[in-house]
């Protein structure tokens, strides 16, 4: 497979050979999973445990009964304990960085205290539940880049929920919640599990965020449920945007892709350059490095379908092309990558410079790596300590209304808005206290 170089001359061009990735997610399928997910929730709404064990049995293979549907902590610690030293050291460093990562970014999050003009405070939700996809992968690193956030944001409870057949849970990825310190393990995944821990069950807790990736049907049943819990995003596939100069590294960018295509059929990767040279570089080396990667199948049937190479004049257009995409990761090969990065508008992170590959932000570098996809970075953003919080408006003045100066004034304002709008009770309520002001 030798992916093709296309020569693009406008952004209508770009947006006509990228029409398959702009329209993934939107295809005919989507109604049926909506009805699908709408049966399975009112199903867990009404059935509680005894649906959550049927659909984990017809759809994970879940082997176990109503007592296993909550793992003992003792396990997570168990294989946190049998993991290799440096495996072990891997997770331990990785949780470190993300949690330093987000402490700095708690410091930064601070109360307004109230006074004359108001005020706002932070505080944590009480109990949230991650999702760890399960399928072809193992993800223990979204326990770390999930459950740590959590943990420095304050939230008092927080569980993890991943999907388990006859084989259990993978061990790395019970050592993984151990080294997020997560509180409580449900072994279901899937919608029956979202669900379950938005209503609660006899055994799963209802929450109040569930927050994480996972496949179309789990994306769609955190958008039916949003409401009766709160959610991170509505995720799609993973996808990937590289802009690279003349001087990026082929081998490195063929990799970069790789690296994406091989999540999922449905992922993304998208070279945008200026060079020519690099484009026909990069298209061979795919073709290379496809030949030996375990995950070819999956990696070569993404880049069929929603892989793409384009070629400009400038990398100005390269970069509108870029937010026209609004992607889950941007790498920026380039020799400044600080100026192209203060153009971009729409991304959900930003890889700055050929060094530092959306591998290392998937891992360990310090920031989530939950990430709006499919667009929605134009609006969306990453999972980060605010996910876990929520902010009160403070209205008033701790000391009293005699420390508002302006109060007389807000109160006639409020009865002239009030009575403007047709709501009397509400202009006698501000007009009681205008008489009552000295």
């Amino acid at each position: 497979m030798t992916m093709k170089v296309n020569r693009v001359k406008d952004l209508e061009h770009a947006r006509e050979i990228l029409a398959p990735v702009l329209a993934r997610g939107k295809d005919e399928e989507a109604r049926s999973v909506r009805e699908r997910v709408s049966d399975i929730i009112a199903s867990i709404r009404s059935g509680k445990n005894a649906a959550v064990l049927d659909w984990a049995r017809r759809l994970d293979g879940f082997s176990g009964g109503e007592k296993d549907l909550e793992l003992s902590r003792d396990r997570a610690e168990a294989a946190w304990k049998a993991l290799t030293p440096p495996l072990r050291e891997a997770l331990a460093y990785a949780a470190e960085r993300i949690r330093a990562t987000h402490e700095r970014a708690r410091q930064a999050l601070t109360d307004l205290p109230a006074g004359p003009r108001g005020g706002m405070r932070w505080t944590p939700l009480d109990r949230v539940a991650v999702y760890v996809p399960g399928g072809t992968a193992l993800y223990p690193s979204t326990v770390l880049m999930t459950a740590t956030v959590a943990r420095v944001a304050g939230v008092r409870e927080i569980s993890v929920l991943t999907p388990a057949g006859p084989e259990g849970i993978a061990p790395v990825v019970l050592a993984a919640c151990h080294a997020a310190s997560v509180d409580r393990i449900f072994p279901v995944g899937g919608v029956h599990g979202v669900a379950a821990l938005a209503f609660g069950t006899e055994t799963l807790p209802a929450v109040d965020a569930i927050v994480g990736p996972g496949n179309r049907y789990v994306a769609e049943a955190k958008r039916q449920l949003y409401g009766t819990i709160a959610i991170d995003m509505i995720a799609g596939p993973t996808e990937v945007v590289i802009v690279a100069d003349g001087g990026a590294e082929a081998s490195w960018v063929a990799a970069d892709l790789l690296a994406q295509a091989e999540h999922d059929i449905q992922a993304s990767a998208v070279l945008l350059t200026d060079s020519e040279a690099l484009a026909s570089a990069v298209s061979e080396e795919l073709d290379r490095q496809l030949a030996t990667l375990p995950r070819e199948g999956i990696a070569r049937a993404s880049l069929e379908r929603f892989g793409a190479i384009l070629v400009f004049d400038t990398l100005d257009l390269a970069l509108r092309v870029s937010d026209l995409l609004a992607p889950e990761h941007l790498e920026l090969c380039v020799e400044s990558p600080g100026d192209l990065a203060a153009r971009v508008r729409n991304a959900g992170a930003i890889f700055l410079g050929s060094g530092v590959p959306e591998a290392a932000g998937d891992y360990c570098f310090g920031p989530s790596h939950v990430l709006p996809t499919n667009g929605t970075a134009r609006f969306a953003s990453p999972v980060g300590i605010e996910t876990f919080m929520k902010r009160t408006s403070l209205v008033g003045d701790p000391r009293g209304g005699e420390a508002i100066p302006e109060l007389d004034r807000i109160l006639e304002v409020s009865e002239i808005l009030a009575r403007a709008e047709g709501l009397e009770g509400h202009a006698r309520s501000a007009a009681l206290r205008r008489r009552a002001t000295p």
